[in-house]
């Protein structure tokens, strides 16, 4: 943190405008000061001073002085001695960015230094297959912090040296992009966008004339039909101005900033591979991608987009959009969910703005373990998979501050070892694969959730020498794993080797995160070495679906196939409550298999699958329109140690509980907030109960989402996950403290 509101901006390529726009004026909204510094070869490339006028623009709304700077030393002069934030818009080690890599280079430590991913596909972050044979990889950056458009996993050009620079905050663009026009319809007519200086129309090939030629036949095609287009030159190459190109009768030139351009009001988008697809994208037109007739280019980062190539595709698409514009959005939007990129302006700006303020002194940051540059927690999670033990406990309760920048995560799974070595998990190899991961994203905290897969010694002993915290959420006895939920399970959970991952970490952690507090002194019989913590809140929840007072026509289970045995025990009472009430029906949800002896109800019976993500998972589960759930557990002392998480799902999602005494579930069905059973007969009294009382029904998730509301929540979760990672902080040697 550098306790300066001095915030300065290097403007470099003409294209540097649009990237840095927007955190001027953010920067300014900060209560930061503004400074434009801008290279003698900006303007040698603004022939025309459009872009001059742009700064001029940009300095005089914001009160931000402008310099013009020769060299290295010139640029340092005009840098305030009291140091502040440092802006690049394009830099990196690649000798096209020479005059901001050698200012970034230069600059005293009292500023902190930052540069943009400044395009969807930008050397050092994300390069194609073209820009890979014209640059290489292994580009660094001098600047302390990079602000990438997608999660670290999808930056698949950042070197591992550079990796752990990474802050993910999304396009600075989107915060500046237009919105739709309030009046008149979008135009008939599309626009076309060339991107002919971009190397990938040099190093497989001289593309330029064969975009040309398909441009030129394409506007006499519309000729013909007395239609017009718009074509918009890269702002940076400016390829048809340059050369002086001769357009057809029938073309609009558009050669405005893109913060200038409706692009709503086209009815559609053609472009060679440009970030300016992203943009078109993101205003809700349909966009088709051009590559050459021998599909020579490289458009693999655009995989899943529209494509054409010849005139008659250009025609047919243009055609095709007009008419049946959400066939071609649809494909977009599966793209968009495929690169993970951050499409809300708010997200993105919120992000930089948390970025700003913890580097200025606008705010402290007390944070214990955090990289003063960043002011964040980097938390590494090792886990079998993305499982749901992962999700509720974790990802869910860190997703607003992982959108804010306050943290950011990473995940390293047996999932992905085993996709990148199969059954070679144990090889050298693997364990140099999670070296370089561990050191790209250097965390601040390790945490095992329920894991047992291999090289947890490895990734403590690494956290040792680091002197980085290390703990282990569990949230089952997996030292004793029952045949009741199976055999496959038992014998994966009962493997010598899973066994003896899960003993090293709860003798070798700094912390023992546990779900429950009877698992708690489950562990600690079991001589846990490591301290043992239990939370008060395994899973938050809230209101998804307000409880209704309505007919109670449904009822079901949630569950995976390992708790079979559980739904077994009370199967007839179910038998019982579906034979005497005719017009009730009765669903499973999950993997769990539907019981031959439920056949005799015919289609009154029903099942859905499985649903891997927790938020879709939940947002399908409020539709299925349940009024009771069940929480059936057999009496063995596994089940004693579980977590109340259906009572929180079903609450959330406005269904009367039924649950099974003496378990966890005591606790959260009091009060009138949920039924409890033991017996056949109990169970049955309670469906029946609440199958012919819609009143009692409807009082009881009353007094449940009430109960939600005020003990589960996400904010009391989040805290909960920080006491833990503090604890384990706490737990650490005094050595290991003070180095970290």
């Amino acid at each position: 943190m550098t306790g300066s509101n001095n915030a300065v901006f290097l403007f470099n390529l003409l294209q540097d405008v649009n990237i840095l726009r927007p955190l001027v004026l953010l920067a300014k909204q900060a209560a930061l000061q503004p400074m434009l510094l801008v290279s003698n070869h900006f303007q040698v490339r603004d022939k025309t001073r459009q872009w001059a006028l742009e700064l001029e623009s940009i300095g005089a709304t914001t009160g931000s002085d402008i310099h013009i700077y020769d060299d290295i030393a010139g640029a340092l002069e005009f840098l305030p001695p009291q140091g502040g934030v440092l802006f690049a818009g394009s830099e990196s080690s690649l000798p096209a960015h020479w005059q901001t890599h050698d200012v970034m280079k230069a600059v005293p430590k009292n500023y902190t230094r930052i540069t943009l991913q400044h395009g969807f596909e930008c050397v050092g972050f994300l390069q194609s297959r073209d820009h890979i044979k014209a640059h290489g990889l292994g580009i660094t950056f001098a600047a302390d912090i990079i602000c990438g458009w997608l999660e670290a996993g999808k930056l698949t050009s950042i070197t591992p040296s550079q990796r752990q620079k990474l802050v993910v905050t999304g396009p600075s663009t989107l915060m500046q992009m237009r919105c739709a026009s309030a009046i008149g319809k979008p135009q008939q007519r599309g626009i076309v966008c060339e991107n002919l200086h971009s190397v990938r129309f040099n190093v497989a090939g001289d593309f330029k004339m064969d975009f040309m030629a398909v441009f030129d036949a394409y506007c006499d095609a519309l000729a013909a039909r007395g239609e017009r287009v718009t074509l918009r030159p890269h702002p940076g190459g400016q390829y048809v101005l340059k050369n002086n190109v001769l357009l057809r009768p029938n073309v609009t030139l558009n050669n405005n900033p893109i913060y200038k351009v409706d692009l709503t009001q086209y009815s559609y988008g053609i472009s060679a591979p440009s970030s300016v697809l992203i943009d078109m994208i993101l205003a809700g037109i349909p966009v088709a991608v051009w590559h050459d007739s021998g599909s020579k280019m490289d458009i693999g980062n655009y995989e899943g987009l529209t494509e054409v190539s010849s005139m008659q595709d250009w025609l047919d698409f243009s055609v095709e959009a007009r008419e049946h514009p959400a066939r071609f959005l649809e494909i977009q939007d599966r793209f968009l969910e495929n690169i993970k990129m951050i499409t809300n302006s708010k997200t993105v700006q919120s992000r930089f703005m948390a970025l700003l303020k913890s580097l200025t002194g606008s705010r402290p940051n007390n944070v214990p373990g955090v990289k003063a540059r960043t002011a964040q927690r980097r938390i590494l999670f090792v886990a079998n998979g993305i499982l749901p033990t992962l999700q509720l406990s974790f990802i869910k309760p860190l997703a607003s501050m992982v959108a804010e920048g306050k943290v950011q995560t990473e995940f390293l799974t047996e999932q992905m070892l085993s996709k990148n070595f199969k059954k070679k998990t144990m090889d050298p190899a693997a364990k140099s694969w999670i070296l370089d991961r561990l050191e790209a994203f250097q965390p601040d905290y390790v945490v095992f959730c329920r894991y047992s897969g291999p090289h947890a010694d490895f990734i403590v002993d690494y956290a040792r020498q680091k002197n980085t915290p290390a703990l282990f959420h569990i949230d089952d006895d997996l030292l004793s794993i029952p045949i009741d939920i199976g055999e496959r399970k038992y014998n994966t959970h009962n493997s010598p080797t899973r066994l003896a991952t899960v003993r090293y970490l709860l003798d070798h952690v700094d912390l023992v995160y546990a779900s429950t507090d009877r698992l708690k002194k489950r562990l600690e019989e079991l001589g846990a070495k490591a301290p043992v913590e239990a939370g008060k809140i395994y899973c938050a929840g809230h209101v998804l679906r307000p409880a209704e007072n309505r007919p109670v026509m449904k009822f079901g289970y949630m569950a995976s196939a390992d708790h079979a045995h559980n739904l077994e025990r009370i199967l007839p009472a179910i038998i019982n409550v579906l034979r005497r009430n005719k017009d009730v029906t009765f669903e499973l949800f999950g993997s769990i298999p539907k019981p031959g002896a439920l056949e005799e109800f015919g289609e009154r019976v029903s099942t859905a699958p499985p649903i891997a993500d927790y938020e879709s998972f939940l947002q399908e589960f409020a539709k299925q329109e349940w009024d009771i759930g069940i929480c059936p557990l057999s009496p063995i002392s596994f089940n004693l140690m579980k977590a109340n998480t259906k009572w929180i799902e079903y609450s959330s999602v406005g269904l009367a509980v039924v649950a099974s005494r003496n378990t966890v579930y005591d606790t959260c069905c009091a009060d009138g907030c949920g039924f409890l059973a033991e017996t056949v007969e109990e169970w049955q009294e309670a469906l029946e109960k609440l199958i012919r009382n819609p009143s009692f029904r409807y009082e009881q998730v009353l007094r449940a989402q009430k109960k939600l509301r005020e003990e589960y929540t996400l904010d009391g979760l989040r805290s909960q996950v920080f006491d833990m990672l503090d604890l384990s902080y706490e737990n650490m040697s005094k050595d290991d403290k003070l180095a970290h």
